[in-house]
């Protein structure tokens, strides 16, 4: 299987990151979605990452039906299998926190083609999504006890995820909660290898 991602990508994150708690290892094709490379354009027409062909030529795309695939080729008795509705909130709200981001993110693409331009920031939509984030961290902040150290799914993976995007895009955001319980949890499961190999960059 082939997976196609950025090395940006919260998206391209978490199904790469699932299916390596899946046991799976896709080779991975890294690629600038909005430059339109052709590989991308020919097999999925919304032209985004992260997008999965498996080696019957089937292709999957959107990162929640990765994660779903990986979690169905996972081994029998992975923790992938059988997650608790508690860890599906939890990767709901970190979700939401991701979306936001990537919102203010597209938008300064669209107002100035600069992802580091921070004008559009200051628009009334955007600021919305930057309550979302505030108020989306501190609650999972207080949800971080319900986090497992050793069985790494879509909860876990989300809330790295999202808790190292906002770092990567907003570095030093005098608006960034202070989220003790996430830092703390981040520093003790980054070194997993889903996680570890798949820091933005």
């Amino acid at each position: 299987m082939k997976l196609m991602k950025s090395t940006t990508s919260p998206y391209g994150r978490l199904a790469h990151a699932a299916l390596i708690e899946a046991g799976a290892e896709p080779e991975i094709d890294l690629l600038n979605p909005w430059a339109d490379p052709a590989q991308l354009i020919e097999i999925n027409p919304a032209r985004r990452v992260p997008t999965l062909v498996l080696d019957d030529g089937t292709v999957l795309t959107e990162s929640y039906v990765i994660a779903a695939y990986a979690r169905d080729i996972a081994p029998e008795e992975s923790h992938l299998k059988s997650p608790a509705p508690g860890a599906y909130e939890i990767a709901g709200l970190a979700q939401g926190v991701i979306d936001a981001a990537v919102y203010i993110m597209t938008g300064r693409k669209i107002t100035s083609d600069d992802l580091a331009n921070p004008a559009f920031d200051a628009h009334p939509v955007a600021a919305r999504r930057r309550r979302a984030m505030v108020e989306g961290l501190t609650r999972l902040d207080a949800m971080a006890d319900r986090l497992s150290e050793t069985e790494i799914g879509l909860a876990e993976i989300g809330v790295v995820n999202a808790v190292q995007y906002i770092d990567f895009r907003f570095p030093d955001a005098h608006w960034r909660p202070e989220i003790p319980a996430l830092d703390a949890y981040v520093a003790r499961v980054i070194a997993r290898p889903s996680l570890q190999r798949t820091i933005p960059s």
